[in-house]
């Protein structure tokens, strides 16, 4: 119990979530043909674009350097927030959660960028913009990575799992430094009576 005391576990909580949406992860949202593999994928996430569809180029520029400086700020700041959860209450405990939700933040802002260079491939290329989420008709002539048109095709979209974890963690550690600063009102309400009952015995 008293090392349950010591640790600030809604910040751990949030560094262990965080973990699970690493590159590794996989695409945070992705459209694909609903009825063959030969239409087309893309796939987003706050680390790269991929595109395999015919006469889309396989990226963007800024998708590279965007993504290794995200990637890279994510692991120092669930690094710094998972240190700090085994020291709550030290000077930079405080500054190690700010840079964590900072660094949430830039992961969505990464993510944000990247879906929209996705949505400017797909307009550029069909002059239409795909569903967010579903099984739709999209309305243009595809040519297919089999080099075959197909008119009208079906395509599925959807968020993966990673995208709503990103939520869960943002939450935690949000919860954590609420909670926090809570305390350490009381605590320092409880010093101040206490000074005060000397003060007036004295």
């Amino acid at each position: 119990m008293r090392l349950i005391r010591r640790i600030d576990v809604l910040a751990l909580l949030g560094a262990i979530v965080a973990l699970f949406l690493g590159p590794a992860s996989g695409p945070w949202w992705s459209i694909t043909g609903a009825t063959t593999s030969k239409l087309l994928t893309v796939q987003v996430s706050p680390f790269y674009l991929q595109a395999d569809a015919t006469g889309f180029s396989p990226s963007t520029f800024f998708s590279v350097p965007l993504g290794s400086f995200t990637s890279l700020l994510l692991i120092l700041s669930m690094i710094a927030l998972g240190a700090s959860s085994f020291h709550p209450g030290t000077w930079w405990s405080k500054l190690a959660v700010y840079f964590s939700l900072c660094s949430m933040t830039e992961l969505y802002l990464s993510f944000l960028l990247m879906y929209h260079g996705a949505l400017t491939m797909l307009l550029g290329a069909y002059g239409i913009l795909p569903p967010y989420s579903g099984t739709s008709l999209l309305p243009a002539n595809v040519v297919g990575l089999d080099l075959n048109s197909h008119p009208n095709p079906l395509v599925t979209a959807s968020f993966s799992l990673p995208f709503y974890l990103g939520f869960l963690s943002i939450g935690l550690i949000t919860t954590s430094l609420i909670v926090n600063g809570i305390v350490d009102s009381r605590k320092t309400r409880e010093r101040r009576g206490v000074g005060a009952i000397f003060t007036n015995n004295s």
